[in-house]
């Protein structure tokens, strides 16, 4: 995997050898070989970084630790592998499935793989982005979603990464997948839990 993305200190993405650079409707806007993208949500010119994180004394501390283990739910066909501490509330799951994703149990969330057929488990779980929802197949780790490396940008939304490793102490589930904090509120950074939804964060005009 040549594709590398590394926070910097309380500064940006370090992008390298992405191959594309994506808007929100799937367009390449940038192919360079070197990217700085913004991650503290200041920039006046997003996605790229314009030094803004200085003044607005961006820290890229991560305030939310993965303390526990991923959780895995059984079914007779598929398994249900959950790390919720990486999870980025797109809401994929619980359209897609949502007789299968989720009821509240004493240790968290809960998955019923057997409550929906096999396949819409397997097909909803493939469009998490966050990659906090995986599956096993006969006990195989089935995380191989994406071929083409790229960074995509969500309108008012996180950076969706896909086959790029991610530098520094913070693991994603799968290196296959993953999105990343842009708007600065997120406090499990680099990823995106979702903040951006509640501190309406806005990226202006598209890229």
């Amino acid at each position: 995997m040549e594709a590398e993305i590394t926070p910097t200190e309380n500064g940006p993405l370090h992008a390298q050898r992405i191959r594309a650079l994506k808007n929100d409707r799937g367009e390449t806007i940038d192919t360079s070989e070197s990217i700085y993208l913004c991650r503290c949500g200041a920039s006046k010119n997003k996605p790229y970084c314009d030094g803004s994180h200085g003044a607005a004394g961006f820290s890229g501390k991560r305030l939310r630790a993965n303390v526990s283990p991923a959780s895995e739910f059984a079914g007779k066909e598929v398994t249900v592998v959950d790390d919720f501490s990486l999870c980025a509330h797109a809401g994929a799951c619980v359209d897609g499935a949502p007789e299968t994703f989720f009821t509240k149990g004493a240790d968290g969330r809960v998955s019923h793989p057997d409550a929906s057929p096999a396949e819409q488990v397997m097909a909803t779980i493939r469009q998490c982005p966050s990659g906090s929802l995986l599956y096993k197949l006969r006990g195989k780790l089935v995380d191989d979603y994406f071929t083409e490396t790229d960074v995509g940008v969500e309108k008012n939304g996180p950076y969706h990464v896909h086959l790029a490793r991610l530098k520094g102490e913070a693991r994603p589930a799968t290196e296959n997948h993953y999105t990343l904090c842009r708007c600065g509120a997120s406090l499990n950074k680099p990823f995106c839990d979702g903040m951006h939804a509640k501190v309406k964060f806005s990226d202006g005009s598209p890229p």
